[in-house]
């Protein structure tokens, strides 16, 4: 009986400690546009291509590059189109670290949440 109330009692604790906001953090968790391709949590190395597979013949590139507080974020986008010509387009956005946020280039949104890998 009393290691079944221990094991509640670790659960309890594990849950309540995994839910809680810690100091510092940045919660934010916008709603999506439908039909965003949500990458998560990216970590980008400073002025480092970093490349992505959105599906359906179409890829970005996310370049990050650290601003006072925020990352300012370049997307190239390739799309393949069915004759094999490849169109491309870009965009950019500014964001605090770990910020969700989404680039919208055409008919094709991208949401991720970008970091600065420190070197």
């Amino acid at each position: 009986m009393r290691k079944t109330y221990l094991i509640t009692a670790a659960l309890i604790a594990a849950f309540i400690i995994g839910c809680s906001k810690r100091s510092g953090e940045q919660v934010h968790h916008p709603k999506l546009p439908a039909g965003t391709v949500d990458l998560g949590a990216v970590e980008l190395v400073p002025q480092t291509p970093t490349q992505f597979s959105l599906g359906a013949g179409k890829n970005c590139i996310l370049t990050g590059k650290q601003l006072q507080g925020s990352v300012d974020v370049k997307m190239d986008l390739f799309v393949t189109n069915v004759d094999g010509t490849v169109e491309h387009s870009s965009g950019e956005v500014s964001v605090s670290p770990g910020m969700k946020t989404v680039i919208s280039i055409g008919s094709v949104p991208v949401g991720f949440a970008p970091t600065l890998k420190t070197p």
